[in-house]
Formats: structure tokens, C-alpha cells, sequence
């Protein structure tokens, strides 16, 4: 499985990012926001992006909110950044959240939620479901329409969208129209079988790397068997909406995000699953220059617009 030739260019003049367990915490995030912030953005304008806090279970949450071009109200998505629940912010994701914006042609808030291993399991998604809740609530304050919402996340923030989702419908409210997941697995422990050994080694993302982020994370290995950590584990997945599942094929995580594809289709959930050839896991960030992480974009851009499209004539 050959990596991108553009990405084996790229990365023929860097050093090799070294084991996640060699940084201090507040280093590792200083590392990976300079790294993140110096990538450059999509080439597309947006009518508006404003930070704000909101309400949370534990204090204020940062959010930043996206607003397209054009007349509303727009569909609305509740954005989630990875980062192994442990780095990341509205800054690192920033360039996907506004890529999402654009192409969905959505009002998109991006949540800063909180991060272990000050804020463990499950800090991070008792943020972000407050957040779906407080969108939702506040759709027509954002130019937005509350029946036409959707939840996405790459990475970390994809278990949390999916998680999300299972949120909603055990809820009953509300009543999201897709889920977008770029490369968040459906199971943890990750199962060290198939690409986990493949590419336990990376590139990018080790293995143990992501083994790391999950002892951060959790309290014990009894939280693995929560939905919220695991959404395969879930009771039920009938009734979830429509989702998008999209992996990297030199992932060492590719096989545990694609598993939970036929889980769903089992279930009588549509599902759209996409393999990027060549990519790498957090590819999607590097959309503003990578033809793959464009194409994984507009997948998921093009598929929201399809579910949201579905939603209006079925309203």
C-alpha cells in the first residue's frame, strides 16, 4: 500500500515526529498547535467566523462559529476536533471546520471541549452533547434551522460525533439529519490485528500513539465498554442517521473506523464508507494543499448536503 507520493515528499524533508509518550503534555500541545496553525486553510470565504462561549456542565465552553455566504437560515453542524482527547483546539481544526462550512454550505460550530488527563472520560463528550443541545436551542440566533442539524468530527471528535448520535436518539431530540466521521474508530482498545500491525509504526500516528491518548483518557479499562468511548458497544444502533465513515489506507487505526460501517448497515442505517488511497490518519487537516484530504472533504460535504436535501422533503 503505497503512501501518497505527495505526502512521501513531505515527509522526506521533516524529521520523524517522534512517540507521543516522549512529550511532556503542555509540549506535546505546544508542538502540535504549531505544527496545526502554520497549515494553510482552504481557499474558500465564509460571511462570518466568531468565537463565543457557551454553557457547560463543568463552566463555559469555547465554540466557534462558522457562517456561510449566502441567505439562511443554513443547515447546521456541530463540529468536533481530534487530538486523542488530549491535544487540539478551535485553532488546530480550524481549517476543516471551515472547509466543512463552506462545502456543506452550513453554519458550523466547532467546540472546544475539555481534554485530558485534567478532564478524563467523559469529560470530552459531556461537552460536546451540551453543545448539540445548546445549537439546536439557539438554531434561529444562528441563521440556522434546527431541523436540518448533523454532527462531525475527525479523529477523537469522530467517536464523539458518533457518540453524539447515539446521544440524540436515545434523547429523542434532536433529530439529526447525518453524522460525518473521518477516521474516529468505532472500537477501543484498538484490536491489534489487521492495519494495526500493519502500520503500528505509522507513518504519523503510531500504534502506541493512540494506545497513549486512551490511557490518558480514561479512568479504567471498564469505560471501553461505554458507547461513548466504544459506539460499536452500543445496545442499539437502529434509528441512527444516515453516516459518513471515512478512512486512511496507511492508518494503523483504518480497520477499527471501518468496522463500525457494517455494524450500522446491519442495523438498517444508511452508511456511505470511503478508503483514502495513499492517506495518512489527520490527512483531512491538511486539506487546504492535498488533492486526498480535498476529495474527503467534498465527500462529506456532498453527503450532509444529500442528507440535508432528504430531510427538507421529508419535513
Amino acid at each position: 500500500m503505497p503512501l501518497d507520493h505527495q505526502l512521501e515528499a513531505m515527509f522526506a524533508g521533516q524529521p520523524e515526529w517522534p512517540p507521543v509518550r516522549n512529550f511532556p503534555i503542555d509540549a506535546l500541545r505546544d508542538a502540535v498547535r504549531s505544527s496545526s496553525v502554520q497549515l494553510p486553510p482552504p481557499a474558500v470565504t465564509l460571511a462570518s467566523v466568531d468565537d463565543r462561549t457557551i454553557p457547560g456542565p463543568a463552566g463555559e465552553i469555547p465554540v466557534r462559529i462558522y457562517t456561510p455566504e449566502g441567505a439562511g437560515p443554513f443547515p447546521l453542524i456541530v463540529y468536533f476536533h481530534g487530538g486523542g482527547f488530549v491535544v487540539g483546539d478551535l485553532d488546530t481544526q480550524d481549517m476543516i471546520a471551515r472547509g466543512l462550512s463552506a462545502g456543506a454550505e452550513s453554519v458550523v460550530v466547532s467546540v472546544g471541549y475539555r481534554l485530558a488527563p485534567e478532564h478524563k472520560f467523559p469529560a470530552a463528550f459531556e461537552d460536546s452533547w451540551a453543545a448539540v443541545q445548546w445549537t439546536a436551542a439557539n438554531a434561529t440566533k444562528l441563521a440556522g434551522d434546527a431541523a436540518l442539524m448533523a454532527v462531525a468530527g475527525d479523529s477523537a471528535g469522530g467517536v464523539i460525533a458518533s457518540a453524539c448520535g447515539l446521544l440524540a436518539k436515545k434523547a429523542g431530540a434532536p433529530k439529526l439529519s447525518a453524522i460525518l466521521n473521518w477516521y474516529g474508530p468505532g472500537i477501543h482498545p484498538i484490536p491489534a490485528e489487521g492495519s494495526a500491525i500493519e502500520f503500528a509504526d505509522g507513518p504519523v500516528l503510531r500504534l502506541d500513539d493512540a494506545h497513549f491518548f486512551w490511557d490518558m483518557f480514561i479512568t479504567d479499562d471498564a469505560d471501553y465498554q461505554d458507547f461513548r468511548a466504544s459506539p460499536m458497544k452500543a445496545s442499539s444502533h437502529e434509528g441512527l442517521p444516515p453516516t459518513f465513515i471515512a478512512s486512511a489506507e496507511c492508518d494503523p487505526i483504518r480497520d477499527a473506523v471501518e468496522a463500525y460501517g457494517p455494524v450500522l448497515e446491519q442495523a438498517g442505517v444508511k452508511v456511505e464508507m470511503q478508503r483514502y488511497p495513499g492517506m495518512v490518519h489527520g490527512f483531512v487537516s491538511w486539506v487546504g494543499f492535498l488533492p486526498g484530504a480535498q476529495a474527503a472533504m467534498a465527500d462529506a460535504c456532498a453527503f450532509a448536503k444529500m442528507q440535508f436535501a432528504a430531510s427538507r422533503r421529508n419535513a
